[in-house]
């Protein structure tokens, strides 16, 4: 099958590289044609991140759509209280803006008529996305291991000069357990406009990499962080969520009320670099996209939806 990874609408963000890399080397690991373009393509399969927030974003995926493309719609946020991110922070500047979740959302609703999938990043966000898109393939799609990935080389122990890492939004729960670490201790955190060459650096310079909440009300994980640390065998301390998720196995799940004293408790642990590539092996042997990405695909039954449409599709493609 041929697919095109649709990043216009992110305006082909930084911030989504990691999660557009993932989907390319599955769909690669598992033989298919996988391209990453700043348009929609059509003859292909498309896929495409939420994110519609001005009429360029929607005209281009319906303008597509006329023309031919297919669309495999990716669901990264959660649906509460018929919006997105209801109630997850309510004291940060963008979580906050429910004028803002609400039109994205309503956005969505609108060009996943035109999918032919949604895929959703946690197995929790499953049901919710069915309630709203009913006879629509609602389709949990894993976070698991792909050759590839790899973007940057650990510094040996003695190199590395950052003691805690974090990457992310900087809400209030988050900077306050920053803010207590880098009283004593060197701490780094960039964001979603950070460049992937100073990003990297500071990665592998990092002692221990934090996973860190939103909000304590931010029920479920960040996959993609925990994902993306995995990967690359990073020493990574994970704030306990309420939820699980299919990487909890892989990661330390630390008590929020004690996640201070565990991460400098970490900075003590001498074998960090064995442990963290011992669990990368794990992962690898346990999770690979490869023998995961088959059955996403059945599921999406992208074929089976249009018929004999989706056949010659294929064959023009």
């Amino acid at each position: 099958m041929k697919f095109s990874i649709y990043t216009g609408n992110h305006q082909n963000s930084l911030g989504i590289s990691d999660t557009v890399l993932l989907m390319q080397r599955a769909l690669r690991d598992s033989g298919h044609d996988a391209q990453i373009n700043a348009s929609v393509v059509p003859g292909r399969f498309n896929i495409v991140m939420e994110h519609f927030v001005d009429d360029a974003s929607l005209r281009s995926v319906f303008d597509g759509h006329a023309a031919g493309a297919r669309f495999v719609l990716v669901g990264t946020e959660p649906i509460s209280g018929g919006t997105f991110n209801g109630g997850v922070v309510k004291s940060h500047w963008h979580y906050s803006n429910i004028p803002y979740w609400k039109q994205r959302y309503e956005a969505f609703l609108h060009v996943a008529q035109l999918a032919d999938a949604v895929w959703v990043l946690a197995e929790s966000m499953v049901e919710s996305y069915r309630a709203v898109l009913p006879g629509k393939p609602i389709v949990f799609l894993p976070h698991g291991h792909v050759e590839g990935f790899q973007r940057f080389e650990h510094r040996c122990e003695a190199e590395k000069d950052i003691d805690f890492y974090f990457s992310g939004t900087l809400t209030e729960h988050r900077r306050s357990i920053v803010e207590c670490l880098a009283q004593t201790h060197h701490v780094v955190v960039d964001n979603h406009s950070t460049p992937d060459f100073l990003r990297f650096e500071h990665l592998s310079r990092s002692k221990v990499c934090l996973s860190l909440r939103l909000s304590p009300e931010n029920a479920i994980p960040s996959v993609s962080r925990m994902h993306f640390h995995l990967q690359h065998a990073n020493y990574l301390i994970h704030e306990q969520y309420a939820l699980r998720c299919a990487l909890d196995p892989y990661v330390l799940h630390v008590p929020p009320d004690e996640f201070v004293e565990w991460a400098r408790a970490a900075l003590e642990v001498r074998d960090r670099r064995a442990i963290a590539e011992s669990v990368r092996a794990k992962f690898k042997a346990e999770m690979s996209m490869a023998c995961l990405m088959p059955a996403v695909l059945e599921a999406s039954d992208l074929f089976g939806r249009a018929g004999s449409r989706a056949v010659r599709f294929a064959l023009a493609a």
